[in-house]
């Protein structure tokens, strides 16, 4: 891009630059692109909105402006006073595999951000690390961060900072996604061809976001180009993509449809477990996304999602879970410091059982809706970055129903009743630069919830454990009415020292609330489990993270490595009754157990961004433990004892790496290595009669085999030429290159006359080679 020059006023000593920077090609904001001033060494990054503002000496002066996947910007200057830019970036003809995990702010930004625990990749970094069977994941390079981590292959969502899966706020535009999987976990929900990047909160998560207490993971999709037709995709062994984006209005309006569908029944056939090979499954998604330009101040988006799995088992039971979401954003800019989004949102996932059993045909099917709207300001005032706002939501919880299909059926019908709940919120979130060295970003949310009616409550005889059977009586309340209500306040606070300008230190404090929660008694989640709202007898889970952090980059920021601690205590988390039953239960709240938890653990973390070779490498030490106490002894779990969470897995290794072999051969691999899961083993056996009876230890204080793969692509890229048309991408991938049969579960199996034995069940035991080619054309 050709260097610009702007004059400003000379009158004081001071100038201030703001504006914003945005996408040639679309007009869409860039965000977290790294605005950098040559003299008085200052420098910012662009919001969610493209936006930047920051203060310079007076006089002559240079701007760069840079952003992965774009070219460099460079506009000087002279004088002093205000001035307002609208720069536009232009796209990069060819993307190198550069890898970076950076944050919201680049530019150094492991030492100048005020918030620790965050983490941004590009759509170009996810796509350099070797895929599941050539497929870019989202959610599988979120995994290889730090303190991220998931119980196995073949499980849905992921573990942040010893949180549970539904710990976990996912959102795509601003829209919530309550189930993050296709196929069970083989793959994420995510179409690469539609996503423009992603940022993982993990701690110093802003005021702006609430309703989980371990992470957020902010998925956005990108806008289709405003100036030209463009048509990409590609196919694998497994799945194949295709997105088409243009103007609608040249220079105004612009669209963007991404379609994937999969064809993978013959992975299935691969697999080492007879019921999985005897299976069929499919799915596809579909992301479409319209953007408006009405001025420079007012800008209209709309953004849809559908996604729709479904998985036959052994021939006679057919799963089925979907997605939809939709989003409506309104921006206004105010003025070049002021901005406005209005966001509606409707989203909702829905699962579903369908049974061809002989003489019991049925179906059986469980979900959760959400309406949202958030009012959201931003507004940056000398040295203050202000975001403030309020938003609400209504839920709508089926629990689950089961009806027969067929005449001849014996099923009988369920129906569990629906909970209805409404969520508000609103916040203040102020991030501070006190000094050239000293920073701070404080902020508070707060939250109510109400859970409301129509609806019944089952009154339980007191002092002895809940059950169906100690019924006492029935509240009943009308359409509307207030079941029952939380509230509090979420505050935060990160502070940032700089020790000089390759080192920092770094402190946080976080306090959230979560009003909902994922009912599941498996250790890998599956689509069977159901969402549920907090009421009267299933408080609110509180979450209260400290973390500390120290930062340090060397070789001119060439490497940057950090070292951070944190922990965390919970209030109110769910486990359940030994022998629950989760399945069209009427009284759930019998076989939930309410406790306390502690999370703590130490996060390392060395990068490399620039170079023929590059990656990262982390290490992770982390402990999740439960003490549930209860009234009774059957309230009570290892004797009030803290014990590990089904999740718990104290040492993770990632090591993500890509070497560019030439301008065309780029060879990466990853290696992961973590601790095997927690589990509940047979410690002795009774023999009444003919009859083994196994005698099972405390909860969760055995562990199955360590789980450690390597995975390796290469790929061939496309020649560099501003003017070619036709782009195309090979990429050649083996996962788990050494066969490792890691266990996706151990489970013990009794057989008549002999004491239960364990047995060990892997999915993905053996080398699984792949190929896929990827294409663009403009």
């Amino acid at each position: 891009m050709p260097e610009l020059v702007v004059a400003l006023p000379a009158q004081s000593r001071e100038a201030t630059v703001s504006g914003t920077v945005r996408d040639s090609q679309t007009g869409e904001a860039v965000v977290g692109a790294a605005v950098q001033a040559a003299r008085g060494n200052t420098g910012t990054s662009t919001d969610q909105n493209g936006f930047f503002k920051l203060s310079v000496p007076a006089g002559d002066n240079t701007l760069t402006i840079t952003s992965l996947g774009f070219e460099k910007a460079t506009i000087r200057f002279s004088g002093s006073g205000n001035v307002t830019l609208n720069v536009q970036l232009v796209r990069a003809a060819y993307q190198l595999s550069e890898v970076g995990v950076v944050g919201q702010k680049p530019a150094h930004d492991n030492i100048r951000s005020v918030q620790s625990g965050m983490a941004s990749l590009s759509i170009n970094t996810i796509k350099t690390v070797p895929a599941f069977l050539g497929e870019v994941d989202v959610v599988k390079s979120i995994k290889l961060l730090p303190g991220v981590s998931s119980v196995g292959e073949a499980a849905t969502g992921f573990n942040v900072r010893g949180g549970s899966i539904d710990q976990n706020l996912v959102l795509l535009d601003n829209a919530p996604i309550f189930n993050t999987s296709h196929l069970f976990g083989f793959f994420s929900v995510f179409n690469p061809d539609a996503v423009e990047d992603v940022t993982l909160y993990r701690g110093g998560i802003p005021a702006q976001y609430g309703g989980r207490i371990s992470s957020v993971l902010d998925v956005r999709q990108r806008e289709g180009s405003v100036e030209d037709f463009a048509l990409s995709g590609g196919f694998g062994l497994i799945s194949a993509r295709l997105a088409v984006e243009g103007p609608i209005v040249k220079g105004k309006t612009s669209f963007l449809v991404a379609g994937r569908s999969s064809y993978s029944d013959w992975l299935l056939r691969k697999m080492p477990d007879a019921n999985i090979r005897n299976s069929q499954a499919s799915f596809y998604d579909l992301s479409a996304k319209i953007s408006h330009t009405f001025s420079e101040k007012d800008k209209l988006t709309l953004s849809g999602y559908r996604s729709s799995d479904r998985f036959g088992f052994s021939g006679d039971t057919l799963y089925n879970w979907t997605t939809n979401a939709a989003t409506l954003k309104y921006t206004h800019l105010f003025n070049s410091s002021f901005f406005l989004d209005i966001t509606g949102v409707v989203t909702g996932y829905t699962f579903k059982v369908e049974s061809e059993e002989l003489g019991n045909a049925s179906e059986y099917s469980n979900g959760i809706s959400l309406k949202s709207i958030d009012a959201a300001f931003s507004l940056a005032a000398g040295k203050h970055q202000i975001n403030f706002g309020a938003m609400a939501m209504n839920y709508a919880f089926q629990q689950g129903e089961l009806k027969p299909t067929s005449t001849d059926s014996e099923a009988l019908p369920v129906q569990l009743q629906q909970e209805y709940a409404l969520e508000g919120a609103v916040y203040w979130n102020d991030e501070v630069k006190l000094s050239p060295r000293l920073s701070f970003m404080y902020g508070l949310r707060y939250s109510y919830y109400a859970n409301y009616g129509a609806g019944r409550v089952f009154q339980y005889q007191a002092g002895i454990p809940k059950k169906e059977r100690t019924i006492t009586d029935t509240l009943s309340y009308s359409g509307g009415e207030i079941i029952e209500s939380y509230h509090g306040a979420e505050p935060r606070v990160s502070i940032n020292y700089m020790l000089n300008e390759r080192s920092a230190v770094k402190l946080g404090y976080n306090r959230h609330r979560q009003y909902v929660h994922l009912i599941s008694n498996t250790t890998a989640v599956s689509p069977t489990d159901f969402w549920k709202s907090s009421n009267t007898y299933v408080r609110p889970q509180i979450g209260d993270q400290l973390s500390i952090g120290y930062f340090r980059n060397f070789r001119q920021s060439l490497i940057e490595t950090s070292v951070e601690a944190y922990y965390k205590q919970i209030e109110n988390i769910l486990d359940y009754k030994n022998g629950a039953n989760l399945y069209l239960n009427k009284t759930i709240e019998a076989d939930l157990l309410s406790g306390k938890g502690r999370a703590y653990g130490v996060e390392t973390s060395v990068s490399k961004t620039e170079g023929k070779l590059t990656g990262w490498l982390n290490y992770t030490y982390a402990r999740t433990e439960i003490s549930i106490q209860g009234a009774t002894e059957e309230e009570t779990v290892n004797r009030g004892e803290y014990y590990p969470a089904s999740y718990d897995k104290p040492h993770t290794f990632n090591l993500v790496s890509s070497y560019e072999l030439s301008k065309r051969w780029i060879l990466s691999s990853n290696f992961t290595y973590s601790t095997g899961r927690p589990v509940t083993a047979p410690v002795s056996h009774y023999v009444i009669g003919d009859y083994i009876v196994p005698n099972f230890g405390d909860r969760n204080q055995y562990r199955i085999p360590d789980y450690h793969r390597l995975d390796l692509s290469l790929s061939l890229l496309p020649n560099k030429s501003k003017n070619r048309r036709w782009e195309s991408t090979w990429n050649f991938s083996i996962y788990n290159v050494y066969g490792r049969k890691n266990p996706y579960s151990v489970f013990f199996k009794q057989v008549h006359g002999a004491p239960p034995r364990a047995y060990q069940l892997a999915v993905v035991g053996i080398p699984l080679p792949s190929i896929s080619y990827d294409f663009r054309f403009r």
